[in-house]
């Protein structure tokens, strides 16, 4: 039946006529406001006003205006003198056949509605509550796998997350290096940051869809089998928006190579052959793996204090191998250690570039100075030696590296097969002493 229906009671005068709406109030019941023409009279109810008769004993209030304009509605308890005792015979026969009207359509409408009204014959309707035996179990989580430390940078894990940094134990206009230690297994690790600039440089490497700053890129290269004991490793990068960090290897006990000499000025010449063979082999193993390191001097070696093990660290100079050379505008290693061509010519090569450098290098470990003091003498290339001690063939190996014209330096290979190299090549089994 709709209640939008104009409706009528048989065999009666009184007509209900007109309209009802249906709202939500605030309480989450609903409100129906009804009009009532002809003799009726005019009123607006509550749900649970009109639809729940008066309980014995209670006569319905008539609406009364509030101060803030509402209709205020309810039920009061019978006195001996009310209003419905002074009601005319005829209205009060006009207001039972419409209550009675209201309770049979209360009757057809509560099983659908479930009206919570507080009257005494609804029914309370809890809410209801799937047995035991009936509820869904949860499905069991599967196991998270454990983080992937094998090198390979983690793609859901910060840096934060895996290592905890300690002090500071190097600096430079490459960035800071600190002491760290990876979380999962108490290991030591070395932790560079470089902040980010203008002209980074950047290399396409194979593997890899988009280029990577130069010393990333570099020591991923040489993290390719097999891999050299005398290079340092990268165990993985990470790029924030202002800077990078690299987590590398950490040899320890150590010290760079320039502090090692200054202390210890003028080498004895087994102790320079073994830091001479590590650097060799260093450094040809960047040239197999297709790097040129570009700035080989004292700095960028660490030693190993208690084993003499040697480290060649620091690529961000380096370039990808070129047979074609490179022009001498884009230089950028230690001027010390510049070779003549790089002052004089518009291209310089890698092999020879790296082994003036590790000839200057030699030079400086057993004569506690350096081969040149200026640009001028570098251009000349004469080399005198201030240590009188020094063998004939420390000498010429020497000499050889540090020729003027670079095609007549000999190559890593035949630094490698030089006598004074040979003459100790094993220095692990060696019976010289290394100390001073």
């Amino acid at each position: 039946m709709s209640m939008a229906h104009m409706m009528s009671e048989r065999g009666g005068q009184a007509h209900i006529s007109g309209h009802q709406s249906l709202s939500l109030s605030s309480r989450g019941s609903y409100i129906v406001v009804w009009r009532w023409s002809g003799d009726a009279v005019s009123r607006s109810d509550s749900l649970e006003g009109l639809l729940c008769p008066p309980l014995p004993g209670q006569v319905p209030v008539e609406p009364t205006e509030t101060s803030n304009g509402l209709t205020a509605q309810g039920a009061m308890e019978a006195s001996p003198v009310n209003k419905c005792s002074t009601e005319k015979p005829t209205e009060r026969r006009k207001r039972k056949r419409i209550r009675s009207f209201l309770n049979r359509l209360w009757k057809a409408m509560k099983s659908p509605f479930r009206c919570c009204c507080p009257c005494s014959d609804v029914d309370v309707v809890e809410p209801f509550v799937p047995p035991p035996d009936l509820e869904p179990e949860p499905d069991p989580e599967p196991p998270s796998p454990a983080p992937d430390h094998s090198g390979v940078k983690p793609v859901n894990e910060s840096f934060e997350s895996l290592y905890n940094v300690g002090e500071m134990i190097g600096s430079g206009g490459f960035g800071r290096v600190y002491e760290g230690t990876r979380k999962f297994d108490g290991k030591k690790v070395a932790i560079k940051r470089m902040l980010k600039i203008d002209n980074d440089r950047y290399l396409d490497i194979p593997g890899h869809p988009k280029p990577l700053v130069t010393e990333v890129a570099l020591l991923l290269m040489m993290r390719r089998e097999p891999i050299s004991p005398f290079v340092i490793q990268l165990y993985e990068w990470f790029e924030h928006p202002q800077k990078f960090t690299l987590v590398m290897e950490y040899p320890e006990p150590c010290e760079s190579l320039r502090d090692f000499i200054t202390r210890n000025p003028q080498l004895y010449e087994p102790t320079a052959r073994v830091i001479m063979q590590q650097a060799l082999l260093a450094v040809q193993h960047c040239i197999e793996h297709g790097v040129f390191h570009n700035d080989i001097h004292a700095q960028n070696f660490l030693l190993n204090k208690n084993t003499f093990q040697l480290k060649l660290i620091d690529f961000g100079c380096g370039q990808l191998f070129s047979s074609d050379g490179y022009e001498s505008d884009i230089y950028i290693g230690a001027p010390d250690y510049c070779p003549p061509e790089v002052l004089t010519e518009p291209l310089f090569h890698a092999v020879p570039t790296n082994v003036w450098a590790l000839g200057v290098l030699l030079y400086k470990m057993v004569n506690a100075c350096r081969p040149f003091r200026n640009r001028r003498e570098i251009t000349q290339a004469k080399v005198t030696f201030q240590n009188s001690k020094l063998s004939k063939e420390c000498s010429d190996l020497i000499s050889q590296c540090l020729a003027r014209d670079p095609t007549k330096r000999p190559t890593l290979e035949q630094m490698l097969q030089h006598e004074w190299i040979r003459n100790d090549l094993d220095w692990r089994s060696s019976g010289d002493s290394l100390d001073q």
